[in-house]
C-alpha cells in the first residue's frame, strides 16, 4: 500500500543507508547499472537476499521506524 504523500528517493542514496522498498526496510549495498540500486533484504522465509531494484521504486524512511 503506497502513500501519494510518501516523496520518492530522486537522488542516489549512500552506501549503507536504509530506504523501503515495498514492505521491507532494506540496506542500500551500492549502484547497479543505470537506474538501479544494489540493495540487501530479509525475505518473510528468513532469507537475506540481494537484489538490484530501480532507483524510482525506493522510498526514504520516514522519522520513526516503529
Amino acid at each position: 500500500m503506497r502513500s501519494t504523500t510518501r516523496r520518492r528517493t530522486k537522488e542516489k542514496p549512500s552506501r549503507g543507508t536504509l530506504a523501503r522498498y515495498g514492505e521491507r526496510i532494506v540496506e542500500i549495498l551500492g549502484e547497479a547499472r543505470g537506474q538501479r540500486i544494489m540493495i540487501r533484504s530479509i525475505h518473510p522465509d528468513g532469507r537475506e537476499r540481494l537484489t538490484a531494484v530501480k532507483l524510482a521504486n525506493l522510498l526514504p524512511l520516514e522519522s520513526q521506524l516503529f
